[in-house]
């Protein structure tokens, strides 16, 4: 065999025919027009998308910021308690004090029954009446 016969030309296949011209037309233009359907809707959903995610991140902020203010409120409740426990010292301290003059206040009561002398008696009558009016306030 010859090289030229080996040959095929290719004539043929790369020139299009006069007859498929509206063929291909028509093809062109139905595939644009649904290229572009397809477009419109995938920009249709991509909105749609957006629109959901919008509202969902905005729901879930709103949640968010409920909880922010609820733990401020608790933090500000702490706080407070916070405070009455930096007090609590001098509440202990007052309740010590008050603790022991009532004490001694009530040894006083009985040491006034047990003693003979009447003058002796007073005394320490009045001397629980003094520690009674020296308790400090609560």
């Amino acid at each position: 065999m010859k090289t030229e016969e080996k040959v095929v030309s290719m004539d043929g296949f790369r020139k299009p025919k006069d007859n498929d011209a509206p063929f291909v037309n028509e093809i062109t233009v139905k595939t644009s027009r649904d290229i572009s359907r397809t477009a419109l809707l995938l920009a249709v959903l991509a909105m749609l998308m957006a629109g959901v995610l919008f509202f969902k991140a905005n729901q879930n902020l709103n949640a968010l910021t409920r909880d922010v203010n609820g733990i401020s409120a608790k933090v500000g409740s702490m706080d407070t308690r916070m405070a009455e426990l930096e007090n609590l010292p001098a509440k202990s301290k007052r309740m010590v004090m008050s603790t022991m003059i009532l004490e001694m206040a009530q040894k006083a009561s009985y040491l006034s029954t047990q003693v003979d002398d009447k003058e002796q008696a007073a005394k320490l009558l009045q001397a629980m009446e003094l520690l009674q009016q020296a308790k400090p306030a609560e």
